[in-house]
């Protein structure tokens, strides 16, 4: 048996099987009335966390904050990719970014590019720096003396670990 109802969220009649009203349901007109009545009714959660990077206030909920290893939040990708570059907050950078476990320093980007300059040593490439990459010559990351590094781009440094690949 249908039942003439209104909606709750646009307010027009629309026809509702009797057993759904019965159950509760049959409220809304459409799925979609539903899910803007929810939109607009749902209580916005409070900020619960700080964003480690620029200090804003934000609702984390309590099963993702368990994912955080360091204990640090976030409020979007970007800061917490510009908190884990040199410079950035040490307790989520990688190992080979600050001091090694052995008490080595491991910042040789910085001593490479300090004192080379970003162009591929073998090829010339110069166009973008993010794709400039610091090879140690030994393959030893722990051994950071100048004469050990060397400024290559992304290509001369695949080829330098995998070799040259024939496409043919």
């Amino acid at each position: 048996m249908k039942i003439e109802k209104n909606c709750l969220h646009c307010k027009k009649l629309f026809m509702a099987e009797s057993k759904e009203i019965n159950r509760g349901n049959a409220r809304f007109c459409s799925i979609q009335c539903g899910r803007d009545f929810n939109k607009i009714n749902r209580p916005k959660p409070e900020p619960n966390v700080e964003c480690a990077y620029c200090k804003v206030m934000f609702y984390k909920n309590e099963s993702k904050k368990k994912g955080s290893k360091s204990g640090l939040y976030f409020c979007c990708a970007e800061h917490k990719n510009l908190s884990q570059r040199v410079g950035g907050i040490k307790e989520i950078m990688p190992a080979h970014y600050g001091i090694g476990k052995n008490g080595t320093s491991r910042v040789y980007r910085k001593k490479a590019f300090n004192n080379k300059p970003a162009v591929c040593e073998r090829c010339g490439f110069d166009q973008n720096i993010s794709s400039i990459i610091i090879h140690h010559k030994d393959k030893n990351r722990a051994n950071n003396d100048l004469s050990n590094l060397e400024v290559l781009c992304a290509n001369c440094h695949a080829i330098e670990h995998w070799g040259e690949i024939n496409l043919m």
